[in-house]
């Protein structure tokens, strides 16, 4: 069947940066599952987009949907025609409710028996007009964090729209979404282009756009700017200062991306670095420039325009950045004064939650829940630097500097603990204590400041989850997801061996017992089922398989580090050892025990060659596991574990476990049920996934 591209475009007032990566990816993924429904799937399906438009391109569409057929059911048959075949009122009736004559009626074996049954034949419909009907039913199911109302306010959307072009090869596919109609032409740079565009297709539309000051392909416009920033830093002596956060957000905030390069005052430089390069990136949207000994007194801004020909732009940025900059060090003079300790009672009038009370209350549990986690880590040397970073970790929030320059919040506590005297651990801790704060980011630097990081980390999963507001689908208001992410690897990084449960448990007992919610014991089971799955999405990024993670999260270690090692040993053996077999017998184990624990075997009970074998192995094997599982030496385990195999294959061939015999079968049961209580202490061996 002859195929065709579908090009569908959106224009909007100004999409947030933020916002712009994930509605390019909901409205491809959208598009493309529902023409994969329809029956019309897309070869590949392409996402674009700019602050002023969303685009999709669906490649090689069918024209038409294949014709199918379609079955009703009727009465059964024995119904429908009497004894001597003819048809009866029953299939009359049915017949001629489905407008059809009684000789098209067939019968068909169904769920419910022999069934009369009308077949239809039901043609396939135009891509177009499938098309036409589904893309606005995508638009209406995208979801936002924030929308906009306008016009008379029944029309809600992330921005308000104000146009559409949508092409199916080169025709226009009628459809209106949101107060627009669709169209065959679209705008270019709001400012550096004046008039529409006709487009007769994907390639004819993506040239006319460039041509007309628009580069509709986000990774084109990063690489854009930060090549050009490159140079203009290059010019002053120095670098940029940039990470892929900041550079993807450059590159969704401009359609036609312009660079400047601006100079603040040198006297500001005497600030602490994370205000000034703060100040650049994350309030102003600036690139800093580096040099070799520091930061320079310049900066790269990007705008959504080819050139600053006349200065105006750059001497904008400069006098905001210095503006701002003053306001920082006047701040930074002011707060320096009074000492972090002082500034507690005023944690009383802060509330971290509503129901959970306030930030004073907070810090209490946090020099309690530090002390515990410091002790069960083995360094019950640093419970007192632990207990002074916990109680001034907070004292930063009611500072000016914070007040204004909130994504400071932590790092300021550092840095006037450092001024204070108060010993590195303990200011690295209070700078460190939000670390890591996503994937990638880096954990806290010392043992104390991961002390610190998971205690308040606990605090608030252990809070919010006691009132039951455990996340659903992709709402997590309180950002449990990534606390819970970040406290898996904080606790893998540092290589801990401690009984997390038992830490989480003791963060629940931190709050009022009465507390409205989830009782203590309740909430304990959803943060265990809620760490589960943070550990199986880290372990999965260092390389394990789903089933491979299956089997070493299930057998409910809740030593992360430990699960860490005996994931990456399994996954290594399995490349080198024959798993297959033990991994049968270990899924027959299961199947032949279910969950029950039938006890210790008695060797006076073996009868059979096979199942004295079997036994002789398992102890030999359990004698070496005794010394390498408390080493932790799980490649060694692995490949004891994976010798017995021969001997399990060999017991299942020559033995009957479920013998008449009720004392031989139930001992037969016992050995099994010993050699997967051994065993698991590694690994839950059915889990794993292999051909039969």
């Amino acid at each position: 069947m002859k195929r065709d591209d579908f090009l569908f475009e959106i224009r909007t007032e100004e999409i947030p940066a933020a916002t712009l990566a994930g509605a390019r990816r909901d409205l491809a993924r959208g598009i493309g599952e529902a023409l994969e429904q329809e029956g019309i799937a897309a070869e590949s399906v392409e996402s674009y987009g700019t602050p002023r438009r969303l685009v999709v391109w669906a490649r090689g569409i069918p024209e038409r949907q294949s014709d199918s057929e379609s079955e009703v059911l009727g009465p059964p048959a024995s119904a429908a025609f009497g004894g001597d075949g003819k048809p009866t009122r029953a299939a009359e009736g049915f017949a001629r409710a489905q407008k059809v004559d009684v000789s098209e009626l067939e019968v068909v074996d169904s769920a419910r028996g022999r069934t009369v049954a009308v077949r239809r034949r039901v043609p396939g419909r135009d891509a177009i007009d499938v098309l036409a009907k589904a893309v606005p039913r995508v638009i209406g199911e995208l979801t936002f964090p924030k929308t906009m109302r306008w016009g008379t306010g029944e029309r809600s959307f992330v921005r308000p729209v104000r146009g559409l072009l949508a092409l199916f090869g080169a025709r226009v596919v009628p459809m209106e979404i949101l107060g627009a109609r669709s169209a065959d032409w679209t705008m270019g740079h709001r400012v550096l282009s004046d008039g529409t565009l006709t487009v007769t297709g994907p390639a004819d539309y993506f040239q006319k756009l460039r041509g007309a000051y628009v580069e509709p392909d986000s990774e084109t416009r990063r690489s854009a700017i930060l090549d050009s920033a490159r140079r203009l830093a290059a010019q002053v002596g120095g670098r940029i200062d940039a990470d892929a956060d900041l550079a993807a957000v450059l590159a969704d905030l401009v359609e036609w991306p312009g660079l400047v390069r601006g100079s603040f005052d040198p006297a500001f430089l005497d600030l602490p670095e994370e205000i000034t390069t703060t100040a650049m990136r994350v309030h102003q949207k600036f690139l800093p420039v580096r040099g070799t000994s520091g930061l320079l007194p310049h900066f790269i801004a990007v705008m959504d325009n080819a050139d600053d020909r006349h200065g105006f732009i750059g001497k904008g940025n400069e006098w905001v950045l210095n503006a701002r900059l003053a306001d920082a060090r006047f701040f930074f003079q002011e707060d320096s004064r009074e000492p972090l300790a002082a500034r507690l009672p005023e944690l009383e009038r802060l509330s971290f939650q509503d129901r959970l009370g306030s930030y004073a209350a907070k810090t209490i549990r946090l020099e309690e829940l530090a002390a515990a986690i410091a002790t069960a880590v083995g360094r019950a040397d640093v419970v007192g630097q632990a207990r002074t970073a916990a109680r001034l970790s907070k004292a930063d929030l009611v500072t000016r500097m914070v007040r204004e320059f909130t994504d400071l919040q932590g790092v300021m506590g550092g840095l006037y603990a450092r001024a204070e005297g108060l010993p590195e651990p303990v200011w690295k801790a209070i700078s460190d204590q939000y670390r890591p704060q996503g994937q990638g980011d880096d954990p806290p630097r010392e043992d104390v400041g991961a002390v610190l990081s998971l205690a308040d980390r606990f605090d608030t999963l252990a809070g919010i989850f006691r009132l039951g507001l455990v996340p659903t689908g992709s709402k997590d208001p309180y950002g449990l997801r990534r606390a819970a992410a970040g406290a898996v690897a904080i606790a893998l990084s540092r290589r801990w061996r401690v009984d997390w449960s038992g830490l989480l448990e003791k963060a629940i007992s931190l709050y009022p017992a009465d507390l409205p919610g989830l009782s203590p014991p309740v909430a304990l089971a959803e943060l265990e089922k809620f760490f589960a799955e943070r550990l199986r999405n880290a372990l999965e990024r260092a390389g394990s398989s789903y089933d491979e993670i299956s089997a070493v999260v299930n057998v409910g270690s809740w030593d992360f580090a430990d699960a860490a090692e005996r994931a990456a040993a399994l996954t290594e053996a399995r490349r080198r050892l024959d798993f297959r077999g033990l991994v049968l017998a270990f899924k027959r184990i299961r199947n032949i025990l279910g969950a029950e624990d039938p006890g210790q075997p008695s060797a006076r009970l073996y009868r059979e060659d096979a199942e004295r074998a079997l036994a002789a192995d398992f102890l030999q094997a359990k004698a070496l596991l005794e010394e390498l599982v408390p080493a932790r030496r799980y490649s060694e385990a692995l490949e004891t574990i994976a010798s017995i195999s021969p001997s399990l294959d060999r017991f299942f061939v020559e033995v009957l476990v479920n013998c008449p015999d009720g004392d031989l079968k139930r001992n037969r049961q016992a050995l099994l049920g010993a050699i997967r209580k051994e065993f698991t202490r590694i690994a839950d061996f059915s889990e794993i996934v292999v051909e039969k």
